[in-house]
């Protein structure tokens, strides 16, 4: 992806005689402005490949990808540096455009945490402590709802975000690591909120994943064949 152009750039220094006769350092900067423009040329190229994706997330994830891995492979090659000549804010802008696609795909949880945030009017918490308080059936049923809701998302989410493709392991790590960072806690309240309750006379209906549970499950995402 890079090669190819810092190559024919290269070879263009070593038969132009005006090019031989210049001082190394404008050489360098040279080919670091070139890089620099070639950079700008492949986001333009990236962003509207990513159009083509109806897929929101799975957008997020490409282009994540893709900064991830021209980041990535500008430190390994020494072109980092280089462009630095030109642009010294090219890594913090690359780290930049790498958070802003990680926050982007956050926001496929949106649904999941819309039930465990009790965005509804939640009930309190003394209310339900105690398993002998006698709980109103519009009550009970909200809580119904909001497992039913909870559950019903977090397995479509599953579905979906298995399939989507994140080849460096390390990424995968990160992300996989900033869902649990982002899910697991509020769950954890909202199970333990609602596990002394008696909303019902089936609880495994509705609470059917522990937190345990749904940390495998965030483990599998990225995975086809999970």
């Amino acid at each position: 992806m890079f090669c190819i152009p810092v190559v024919i750039l290269f070879y263009y220094f070593l038969l132009d005689p005006s090019a031989q006769a210049q001082d190394p350092s404008k050489k360098r900067a040279k080919v670091a402005e070139y890089m620099t423009r070639v950079l700008s040329a492949l986001g333009l190229n990236l962003n509207n490949k990513a159009e083509t994706y109806s897929d929101v997330y799975l957008r997020a994830v490409f282009m994540l990808n893709n900064f991830n891995y021209i980041l990535k492979t500008m430190q390994r090659s020494g072109l980092l540096d280089l462009v630095h000549e030109y642009n010294k804010e090219v890594k913090t802008y690359y780290a930049d455009l790498i958070l802003e696609q990680k926050r982007l795909y956050s926001e496929s949880f949106s649904r999941v945490m819309t039930y465990i945030m009790e965005v509804r009017k939640p009930m309190s918490q003394q209310r339900t402590m105690s398993p002998e308080i006698k709980l109103k059936d519009k009550d009970r049923q909200n809580i119904k709802d909001k497992f039913t809701g909870f559950n019903k998302e977090m397995e479509d989410l599953f579905k979906i975000q298995k399939g989507y493709a994140i080849p460096d392991i390390d990424l995968q790590d990160s992300l996989t690591k900033d869902n649990k960072e982002f899910l697991l806690p509020p769950y954890k309240i909202f199970l333990d909120k609602y596990s002394n309750t008696n909303f019902t006379k089936n609880p495994h209906k509705y609470m059917k994943y522990s937190v345990d549970a749904v940390s495998a499950m965030l483990d599998k995402f990225f995975d086809a064949s999970a």
